[in-house]
């Protein structure tokens, strides 16, 4: 189940921009053409909040769509996704099908390569393994039928990561993914349809190729909605991935065990103590 892997970005700035954070598992479908994002609810004290903005340069952002607890199953008929983020393009359209492609090419200001994020069918994590999602405790999810996937943020050098399984410590983890973004380019007469369920009612935010100057940004996050020190000291995220993850045996689990070297800036995605990092399960070599 890859992602399409691509080489290069397009030239300049994304029209959205979405950014994943938080206990979420990302995984392409076996044709490429959606990524399907889970969402874990049995994560205590991790929220979903969903969020898209209007960016102007020098200026506020401009909320568009705000989102805070479980999503709704959009379709009821059909008890998977909660939220879809797809593209539309003109009839007369002579452009491909949209894929969920892969960046793999060298850092830009856009985005370095998605093989930086934890991909736990990967070697050196669980390789060679089938990873089923439990569904009850994953869905309804999030499905993005288009853009280009990336690492948007590591975590900091100023903390070691070491993975362990049991009490035997495996190997040094270097900086790795902890939000994990994916760019859309519009072309002129595109739209990008954001739809999803609220209080029973279908909504269906459409975004067009925006102007010079202005891009949009769209938050997926699944974090406590308060960094408490105490409380991340203990948190272990693999853990909670397992929760949803249980054809993993226990003596085959791993966990992070992260030493602060040095302080850490005041504005870290995710704990510093304990990265709350997103994660992908057969995203491709």
């Amino acid at each position: 189940m890859p992602f399409t892997p691509v080489q290069e970005l397009p030239e300049g700035s994304p029209s959205v921009r979405i950014f994943l954070t938080g206990q979420l598992i990302l995984q392409p479908n076996d044709t490429s053409d959606t990524c399907e994002v889970f969402v874990n609810r049995s994560a205590p004290n991790h929220h979903l909040t969903i969020e898209v903005r209007e960016k102007f340069a020098g200026e506020p952002d401009f909320i568009l769509m705000r989102h805070h607890g479980p999503l709704e199953f959009y379709d009821p008929d059909d008890l998977v996704s909660g939220l879809e983020i797809s593209r539309e393009r003109p009839e007369n359209s002579t452009e491909p099908p949209s894929k969920v492609a892969k960046y793999n090419g060298p850092p830009t200001p856009y985005g370095e390569a998605l093989n930086l994020a934890i991909d736990l069918t990967r070697q050196g994590f669980h390789a060679g393994k089938k990873l089923p999602i439990d569904h009850q405790c994953a869905r309804p999810s999030i499905m993005i039928k288009d853009g280009i996937f990336h690492t948007a943020a590591k975590t900091s050098e100023n903390i070691e990561v070491k993975l362990k399984k049991g009490e035997k410590a495996v190997r040094d983890l270097p900086a790795f993914a902890s939000v994990i973004g994916a760019n859309i380019y519009l072309k002129e007469g595109e739209k990008l349809h954001i739809a999803w369920r609220e209080m029973g009612m279908s909504r269906t935010l459409s975004l067009k190729k925006p102007a010079a100057g202005v891009s949009y940004e769209v938050y997926i996050i699944n974090d406590p909605l308060y960094d408490d020190p105490e409380e991340a000291i203990a948190h272990d995220e693999f853990a909670e991935y397992y929760k949803i993850l249980p054809s993993v045996n226990t003596a085959d689990r791993l966990k992070l065990e992260v030493k602060v070297l040095a302080p850490v800036p005041d504005d870290p995605r995710g704990s510093a103590r304990t990265p709350c990092m997103p994660v992908v399960v057969g995203g491709g070599d």
